[in-house]
């Protein structure tokens, strides 16, 4: 055995035994190492209830030169969209950072690739019945880090594919006038809102590192294409001690009915806030990662909510530093109830270092009847393991389908598994 290849396989080992340190570190080689070195996942937190994965979606290899049955990128990200006349027809939309974006159907099959040149799609969020050319569409946002841009694509119900409706003369997000993007300090997480007051609709966008976050309300150019308009800005504050790019922020989520923005800012914890564009904009800190709190282990991510009666539900946020995931209600001041994490189940492995999730109550045929819960496994198996300045990363990554009840009955009491209270079609 040549002994580059020997160095390599003591590397995965010493990998394995060290455990997941949470965020994982920006691949800069794309030398291959090995997809069957014998890698197994990242052990279960005792105590914690654990759930199975129903199905998964093909390996996402963050490499330039992936084996032919896998696709470049490095998936993050997942919407849930559902399909106005037969649910079993939905699709999940899911970003690949620099290798675009796939449409999955509830199979986890591929039903759309986009890959454009020059672009990374780094988050996305779904809004409904948007008012465009005279007609209601649904809308998909995505944020473009490197260009700084909101992209925004309409779902044609009858082929299930992105069709692209932005303004191309939509202002940059964070670059100022007259400057180019320098595709790092620029778009990150998105959160798409309709005010429950108004009826008007509103992209939220935070800035990687830093803290800022700005709002734009979204509006009919004339020519059936979405503009935007800045109406809010924001600062998380940085923390004690820290430097500014110790206040970024990524993962976000609205609540449509109650008028609430979540913000996760990943060193620090669970930020709160109106998200009227005219409210006040006093940020309250829900919960903080350890050690100030004992909840949550950095880097805090993929924040979804289920929406249940009259107001109820839950917040679900990932833990990303411990693979696991923390279950708060929706309502009051949003109680922690308890965590839980996905193991794996035949040859379905489990998820760890999960960045994107998005839940839904909504029933989706005969595959997922009591709702979907959706997250990207950051360390998805078989490993493929890549050298980066001499230490080996995992560079495959899936997103895993979860039913919802498999969530609840976890918990005990169980968590609710109410399919009728709440559609995100009428919630206008």
């Amino acid at each position: 055995m040549p002994w580059n290849l020997i160095f390599a396989l003591l590397l995965a080992a010493l990998v394995q035994a060290s455990g997941p340190s949470g965020a994982s570190p920006q691949v800069t080689s794309t030398a291959p190492v090995s997809s069957d070195t014998g890698i197994a996942e990242p052990g279960l937190v005792d105590g914690i209830p654990v759930v199975t994965a129903r199905l998964e979606t093909h390996p996402v290899l963050d490499m330039d030169e992936p084996p032919a049955d896998a696709r470049m990128g490095d998936l993050d990200d997942p919407a849930i969209w559902v399909h106005p006349a037969d649910p079993m027809l939905s699709t999940v939309v899911g970003v690949l950072k620099e290798g675009g974006l796939e449409v999955y159907d509830l199979d986890g099959q591929i039903l759309q690739s986009l890959s454009p040149e020059g672009a990374r799609y780094n988050n996305v969020d779904i809004l409904y019945d948007f008012e465009l050319g005279g007609a209601l569409v649904d809308v998909i946002a995505i944020t473009d880090r490197y260009r700084d841009t909101l992209v925004f694509f309409q779902v044609d119900p009858a082929s299930r594919q992105l069709v692209e409706i932005g303004d191309p003369a939509n202002p940059l997000l964070f670059t100022a006038a007259g400057n180019e993007s320098d595709e790092e300090t620029t778009a990150y997480g998105v959160a798409l809102y309709r005010s429950p007051k108004s009826g008007t609709a509103y992209a939220i966008a935070n800035r990687r590192e830093t803290g800022d976050v700005a709002q734009w309300l979204l509006k009919d150019n004339g020519s059936g294409q979405i503009a935007i308009e800045q109406v809010r800005a924001f600062q998380l504050p940085i923390p004690e001690g820290g430097e500014l790019e110790d206040a970024q922020t990524e993962g976000m989520v609205a609540d449509q009915e109650l008028g609430h923005l979540y913000i996760g800012q990943e060193n620090v914890g669970i930020w709160k806030i109106d998200a009227e564009p005219d409210a006040s904009a006093e940020l309250r800190l829900l919960y903080s990662v350890r050690p100030e709190g004992e909840l949550l282990e950095a880097d805090v991510e993929g924040l979804t909510i289920y929406y249940g009666p009259d107001g109820t539900g839950y917040l679900l946020v990932s833990s990303q530093g411990d693979n696991t995931f923390a279950v708060f209600t929706r309502e009051g001041d949003n109680a922690y109830l308890g965590s839980f994490q996905i193991g794996a189940a035949g040859e379905i492995d489990g998820v760890q270092e999960s960045d994107g999730a998005m839940v839904l109550n909504v029933p989706l045929g005969d595959r997922f009847p009591n709702g979907l819960l959706v997250v990207q496994d950051g360390f998805n198996l078989p490993a493929v393991m890549v050298e980066d300045d001499g230490e080996l990363e995992n560079v495959s990554t899936s997103f895993k389908f979860v039913d919802w009840a498999d969530v609840a009955s976890a918990f005990d009491p169980p968590l609710m598994v109410d399919t009728t209270s709440y559609h995100p079609r009428s919630s206008k």
